[in-house]
Parts: C-alpha cells; structure tokens; sequence
C-alpha cells in the first residue's frame, strides 16, 4: 500500500496474527538525521506502478519463502525526521522464514518500485 498517511504498526500486526502463524518479522524505515542538517524528506511515488511492484513482491515472497502473510506499507509527500517511512511485516510458521523473507522484501522494495526520495535541508 502507498499512502500520504501513517501508519499504525499496531493495528496492522493484529490484522496479521492468525492460528497459523508462530511469528511476525517487522522492518520500520524512518526519516533520519545523522548530522542534524536535515529537517525532513519529500518522497514522490508513481503510485501505479509502485502500488503494481509492491503487490507483485508479496506475491514472489509468498511463493519463494512459503510464508503465510507479507504486508508494505511506503509512504509519499513531505516527511519530517523521526516520521514512518515504510513498513514490511511476515508472517510466517517459523521465524527463519519470516526473517529471510523480510529481508528479500527490503532489499526488493528498494530496488524495483519506483520511489524518490530527497532531503529536506
């Protein structure tokens, strides 16, 4: 999912818990200043074809890691430091699955949807 919104990492671990699942892998991105020069970040998103990357990495994670959920969420506009980027949440039987998938996922969302990101000085 692409929003302007936050997110609640909350309300969307609930919708993920199930009978089946015995753990919840979690990646929270976050606007960051290392040398407290940066006031925030614009990212701008082609919410079509980014919206069509991301449905299309769960489905691949789904597949390659035989995991039961996987749910991203990136956000778009003006972001400033201390604000949620994105999140990626597995689900999974067993936690080395739900870790492997995650990081797959992470490293995917970064290379394959179309997302732009600028520093805000």
């Amino acid at each position: 999912m692409i929003t302007q919104e936050d997110f609640s990492i909350d309300e969307l671990v609930m919708k993920m818990k199930k009978p089946e699942i015995g753990a919840i892998v979690s990646y929270l991105g976050m606007v960051r200043d290392e040398d407290s020069e940066i006031k925030g970040m614009e990212i701008r998103v082609s919410k079509g074809k980014a919206e069509e990357e991301v449905e299309n990495l769960k489905r691949n994670a789904l597949e390659k890691f035989g995991i039961e959920e996987v749910e991203i969420v990136h956000r778009k506009g003006s972001l400033k430091v201390g604000d949620n980027i994105a999140l990626i949440l597995v689900g999974a039987k067993h936690r080395k699955k739900a870790f492997r998938a995650c990081e797959y996922l992470i490293d995917e969302l970064k290379e394959k949807v179309p997302i732009r990101k600028k520093e805000l000085k």
